[in-house]
């Protein structure tokens, strides 16, 4: 056996995240929210542009958010009798309320509306003391700068704008450098009093009202994104034509037509929260061509957001994808295998498909074969193989897998392993037995004349299922197990990375769960024999030499794997506020690196429903 040298392996490691934000988030296909702070502040906006390849923002500054609520009686702020109380309704909608010490409660909500280029911030107000109150409630705003990002957020210098439209009745925001690139546009109902500070860029809507014992008053404010500002006012009005109840009651049905449930009422909110994460975060609508994107995440907090990974986007996110709406699964299909496939195993990409960082990666090479099997086996249309953008794409694919291929040991070797770092032996087990799960269903294409190639996979698949056990399998502790990686000429490495765990082997039909072999490894991953399993403290799951603390990746493949211990992982792990992320602190549950992680969300809502009933 050879220990790895890790001092000569070139790895990228996430920073460990030293303070926790606690935020909510929500969102469409067209607009992100991804900071919500406990005051009810928005801090930034998001939208993805296709043809600049990223995300552009609307930011507000750390002491000044972008959009913040503002109740006060007399001038003075309405004082909170308690903590705000927080909610997700639907497991998606975010609300609040406020009972405070001069007995006003107040109760509010951000719904954004699916296929809406925007979404509506409700506030309502209610009197329940025992006198007339004068009240000043609406929204105050800062925007600091308008940003790019594609993994780290930059300011963009040029022109921003910003002016009341009378015959829009909105406040309207645009950024320019040359041309436009966005506008925002806002207005509330009933109409408020804008004040605009264009020299600084602070804006504030204000209603003034006398509120009697008793009674309520409600006030939404409509916020709309587009290409400029013409584009944005317009579009506003198109929301505010359709009003709040329409678009709440369109978005309830819309959500609850998807969700899904299971024999724990915490876990039902869990896998449910994070499928419509994974179907609003890793997806989007470009705002410049309505076009269907995959990135990793579009939340900024995320360390690598706005770029494409095929393994984020097919093996984690897809299965989320296809729980929540089976058309959008078959269009993100299409739409890699057309925009992606050419640069189809190289490490990331950016969002049009051309390489952002390259390195070769049989996983991710793999995931295509799998997103497409998966999508087939979940009762997806087979009119899609007949798509002769999947034909052809399925024929490039195969050709850059026997690129990889040794002879001489039968398998099939990668640069990168399933976390993105430098492997020391080529032949990873995990990746060689997802290609062999691929090449079998290839043969299955075969055997029913749905695909055809000169060579014959059913075979192919066989003689490499023999190379895997005959080179990849040694003696352990337990018995006979899978080795993490082999040379080829006998040297092999013990170890396990959750982005790609050996505990799914099983899962993804390379063998059975009870095969002994996969039993004995399984038992080794989650024992003292593997360094990186975090054995005796508060959350034991595994880590990785990545990523040192638990993955809930870890969690989710055990879950996968049939083992106990994962359902109460994810009972107590509150991970990024519910949401989920790379690791966590072992003993607090919180996220230590890889906020808002809305591709592998997917991941997780699909376990929960797989193993949990």
């Amino acid at each position: 056996m050879a220990k790895n040298d890790e001092s000569k392996l070139l790895l990228t490691v996430p920073e460990e995240i030293t303070s926790y934000d606690n935020c909510y988030l929500t969102g469409n296909e067209y607009v992100s929210l991804p900071q919500i702070n406990p005051d009810g502040s928005i801090l930034n906006i998001n939208t993805l542009h296709y043809g600049q390849r990223g995300l552009m923002e609307f930011s507000g500054s750390a002491e000044k958010p972008f959009l913040t609520p503002f109740y006060n009686k007399e001038d003075h702020p309405i004082t909170p009798a308690d903590t705000v109380k927080w909610s997700y309704e639907l497991d998606w909608l975010p609300r609040f309320e406020i009972n405070s010490e001069q007995g006003i409660v107040i109760r509010g909500e951000i719904v954004a509306p699916p296929g809406f280029k925007g979404f509506y911030y409700k506030l309502k107000l209610q009197n329940n003391s025992t006198s007339k109150a004068a009240l000043q409630v609406g929204w105050q705003g800062c925007w600091d700068s308008f940003n790019y990002i594609i993994f780290n957020r930059r300011a963009i210098d040029g022109n921003k704008t910003m002016a009341y439209n009378r015959w829009t009745g909105s406040v309207v925001l645009e950024a320019s450098s040359g041309p436009p690139l966005s506008g925002l546009a806002m207005a509330a109902e009933p109409e408020a009093e804008w004040h605009l500070d264009t020299d600084n860029n602070r804006f504030c809507a204000v209603h003034e009202l006398q509120l009697e014992p008793g009674t309520s008053f409600e006030t939404t404010l409509y916020v709309t994104v587009n290409l400029e500002a013409d584009g944005a006012s317009t579009t506003n009005v198109d929301m505010r034509r359709h009003g709040s109840e329409n678009l709440h009651k369109y978005t309830s049905t819309w959500l609850e037509s998807r969700r899904s449930k299971c024999n724990s009422l915490k876990l039902s909110e869990l896998m449910n929260r994070n499928m419509f994460f994974t179907y609003f975060y890793a997806t989007a609508r470009a705002l410049d061509n309505d076009k269907l994107v995959p990135v990793t995440s579009r939340s900024p907090r995320y360390y690598v957001s706005a770029a494409y990974w095929s393994r984020d986007a097919l093996l984690w996110s897809f299965p989320g994808i296809m729980m929540a709406d089976q058309n959008t699964a078959k269009e993100l299909l299409l739409t890699v295998f057309t925009r992606h496939i050419d640069n189809a195993g190289d490490h990331a990409h950016y969002i049009n498909g051309t390489i952002l960082y390259p390195g070769f990666e049989l996983d991710q090479l793999s995931a295509y074969f799998l997103a497409l099997k998966h999508y087939l086996d979940q009762g997806g249309d087979k009119g899609i193989l007949r798509e002769e953008k999947v034909q052809n794409g399925l024929n490039v694919l195969v050709e850059k897998t026997f690129s990889s291929f040794d002879p001489e040991s039968g398998l099939f070797s990668t640069f990168l392993d399933p976390s993105d770092d430098p492997v020391y032996f080529p032949y990873l087990t995990y990746c060689n037995a997802l290609l062999q799960c691929a090449f079998r269903f290839l043969g299955k294409l075969q055997a029913e004349e749905l695909w055809q190639h000169k060579s014959d996979f059913a075979i192919l698949a066989q003689e490499l299922e023999q190379s895997i056990y005959e080179n990849c399998t040694v003696k352990g502790p337990f018995g006979i197990m899978f080795t993490w990686a082999v040379d080829g000429k006998g040297r092999f490495s013990l170890y396990d990375n959750p982005p790609g765990s050996l505990q799914l082997l099983a899962h993804y039909g390379f063998c059975s769960v009870d095969d002994r072999i996969f039993t004995n490894t399984v038992h080794w991953i989650r024992s003292s024999n593997n360094k990186h399993f975090h054995q005796d403290q508060n959350f034991e799951e595994a880590g990785s030499i990545h990523a040192e603390n638990p993955w809930p990746l870890a969690a989710c493949n055990d879950l996968l794997a049939c083992n106990a211990g994962a359902e109460d992982f994810f009972k107590r792990a509150e991970m990024d506020n519910g949401f989920f992320c790379e690791t966590i602190d072992p003993e607090t549950g919180q996220v230590s690196t890889g906020a808002a992680f809305a591709s592998a969300a997917g991941f997780l809502a699909y376990a929960l429903k797989s193993r949990i009933k």
